[in-house]
Order: structure tokens, then C-alpha cells, then sequence
């Protein structure tokens, strides 16, 4: 296989963190969020930019924030929203730096789903299962800042209309678990790999982003008390 450049945007100092993919009836989509200029870039399958005006966008949102993470669940796209730096080009982590809205495949702001709390620089997302134990059904969002990986459920609201919140995932000892440099998360499909639908897979760049590490987290009884 040879990898070809389909969009580039460097010259005006774009910088995509994240791509979703999409198909609609009018054709198939990809998302990109450009963490520089705050704004999530559609294409079509030509990767010919699309132009929808006012699409994606969130008045609600303090300024300084941009999309950093993507993802399309059941064809809603989930966008979360890092702090940036003083070039636009980098995260802040920090405890409450973070936000995750959830729009249409037309960019259509449907709701908040979460505001700063533990949110620390919000990216990766994934929804679990039915047979992911005490956070079944729940949107899991992880933190790139801490490496934390928060849980919503999205059928309870709370507050402003919020998903609520009901924790973080734990190691089997009880304490919060702690993926240093956390990116994606992703549930195995129960495909020909014979990887079960409550396996929950990672990405993440420990060290400053110098090294690569993947790796399974899979439902675990509570510690005894």
C-alpha cells in the first residue's frame, strides 16, 4: 500500500488532531478537527472541502477552546474542546479544561454533553456496551491531560441538560485508572479476530508523546472490602 496526501492545509498552519468518518444520504464524509483555527473541517469523499456555514460551531463554548478529539457514535458526531496554548497548536491540561458537544452529521449543535468537571483535556471517545459492567451504555471520554477515562450516561441529563456524570473507570485495586498520554479508545467489534464487544482498546504516547503504547482494559469485579 502507498499513502498519498489527500488534504493540505500546513501552509496556513492547520493542525487536524482527530477525523471521524460519516456516510449520509447525500454521500459519505470526513471530519476534521483543526485544533489551530477552531473549527472542524468537512470533506467529501473527493476530500473536496465542503462549506457549511455555521456548522459545528458552539456560541456557548469560553474562548480559547477548539475541537481536539472527534468521533461519529451511531451517527452522532461527538466533538470534544481542549484549551490552547499561546500558538494554537498544543493543549493546556488542567483539571476542568474541557468540554464535549454532540452534533448531526450536518454539524447541527444537538446538545452539551459535558462541561469541565474532570474533563482535562478531553480527546478520546467510545460508547460501551451493554456488557461493560457498572458503565454499560455510558459515552466513556478519555483524558489526554491525565489519563483518565470519564463515563456519561447519555440517557440522564443533569443540571443544564448535561449527560451525567457517574465516575471513572478503576483498576481492579480500586484506584482511578491513569493511561499517561491517553488518545483513543475503541471497543473490539466480536469479528473474525474474536475480540469481544466488551474489550476496550487504547492508544496513547507516554513520555511526552516519545514513546506508543496500545493496549486492552476489559470489565473487572470490584476489589473485596
Amino acid at each position: 500500500m502507498q499513502a498519498q496526501i489527500a488534504v493540505d492545509n500546513s501552509a496556513s498552519g492547520t493542525v487536524y488532531k482527530g477525523l471521524a468518518i460519516a456516510s449520509t444520504t447525500t454521500g459519505d464524509f470526513l471530519y476534521a478537527s483543526d485544533f489551530h483555527h477552531g473549527r472542524v473541517d468537512v470533506f467529501n469523499s473527493a476530500f473536496v472541502a465542503v462549506q457549511i456555514p455555521g456548522a459545528f460551531t458552539d456560541s456557548a463554548l469560553p474562548a480559547g477552546y477548539a475541537p481536539f478529539g472527534i468521533q461519529n457514535i451511531g451517527g452522532t458526531i461527538y466533538v470534544t474542546y481542549a484549551l490552547q496554548d499561546s500558538d494554537a497548536h498544543d493543549d493546556v491540561a488542567g483539571v476542568g479544561h474541557g468540554f464535549v458537544d454532540a452534533y448531526d452529521t450536518a454539524g447541527n449543535l444537538l446538545r452539551r454533553v459535558a462541561s469541565r468537571g474532570r474533563l482535562n483535556s478531553p480527546w478520546g471517545l467510545a460508547q460501551a456496551p451493554a456488557s461493560f459492567g457498572f458503565f454499560a451504555g455510558d459515552l466513556l471520554v478519555g483524558n489526554f491531560g491525565d489519563g483518565k477515562i470519564n463515563a456519561f450516561d447519555l440517557a440522564k441529563a443533569q443540571g443544564r441538560g448535561e449527560a451525567q456524570q457517574r465516575g471513572q473507570l478503576h483498576s481492579s485495586s480500586g484506584a482511578p485508572l491513569r493511561i499517561d498520554g491517553l488518545w483513543s479508545l475503541q471497543f473490539g467489534n466480536g469479528g473474525s479476530a474474536d475480540v469481544s464487544k466488551d474489550t476496550l482498546f487504547f492508544t496513547a504516547g507516554p513520555g511526552g508523546e516519545h514513546h506508543g503504547l496500545f493496549g486492552t482494559i476489559v470489565p473487572a469485579p470490584p476489589p473485596a472490602r
